[in-house]
């Protein structure tokens, strides 16, 4: 009983010792979250593209009224694409990839999934690498808020 109360107080002061990721970031689940959404385990996990199939839902559905300030929205550049009609050529395959890349570079992992979707969608669209990079600071100035 001694030595299973030792392990188990070692194990906590063990896992303890190491910090966590935090997964949310203002309330909303951040890169973090996004790097553990898929079960290397299973070969056909899809919860990447469940989760962006969910924010394209909200988007059309509440007409893009999420909690983010509109500054940092991407209503406009969703907009482009639909005129443009590549937003049907878009796959959500097409969307994890570039959101994988986005959140290869440790500094945006703090970023919230939908400012990552929505950097994302500005690059599809178009936007410059000047125009990407000042919106990055603009959105990792609102995370450390």
């Amino acid at each position: 009983m001694m030595l299973k109360s030792f392990i188990l107080i070692f194990l906590l002061f063990i896992v303890n010792l190491f910090p966590q990721a935090e997964r949310t970031t203002k309330g909303a689940v951040n890169g973090y979250a996004w790097l553990t959404m898929d079960d290397p385990a299973l070969m056909y996990s899809t919860s990447k593209e469940n989760y962006l199939s969910s924010i394209l839902d909200r988007f059309r559905i509440t007409k893009e009224k999420h909690p983010e300030i509109a500054s940092l929205s991407c209503k406009e550049d969703i907009n482009k694409l639909s005129t443009d009609s590549k937003l049907n050529a878009i796959s959500l395959n097409d969307v994890v990839l570039e959101m994988n890349n986005f959140y290869s570079v440790e500094d945006n992992l703090i970023i919230p999934i939908i400012f990552a979707y929505c950097y994302t969608i500005k690059k599809i669209a178009g936007a410059t690498i000047e125009e990407l990079s000042y919106y990055r600071e603009e959105v990792l100035l609102f995370c450390y808020e």
